[in-house]
């Protein structure tokens, strides 16, 4: 195995995976307690709410595992995966901050 597969797989099983499992059972089985601080009363409608976050959470490890692919098939260098990482890694924090302006009870 090539010192880019290697790094490709560390990314997959600590940072893909992960994301893909909790943005999963946060959309399709509810389970709203795997979001930190997660606080039904301060939402005016949670279920909406935290599906938008869950959805951020799987775009991210799909947009996160793409950028991996790129990168183990040498088709991006170190710099361009950086460039790729900081944007998508922004993608659930701009999620948080839309739910936080569109579902805050007034």
């Amino acid at each position: 195995m090539s010192e880019l597969e290697i790094g490709a797989l560390i990314v997959l099983l600590t940072a893909i995976l992960p994301c893909l499992i909790c943005g999963y059972l946060i959309v399709f089985h509810g389970r709203r307690s795997l979001i930190s601080g997660w606080d039904d009363s301060k939402f005016s409608n949670p279920e909406s709410a935290s599906k938008l976050i869950g959805i951020s959470l799987i775009i991210m490890a799909l947009l996160l595992g793409l950028t991996m692919l790129l990168w183990s098939a040498q088709i991006i260098n170190e710099i361009m995966l950086i460039y790729g990482i900081i944007p998508i890694s922004l993608v659930p924090i701009l999620s948080l901050v839309y739910v936080k302006i569109k579902f805050s009870v007034k």
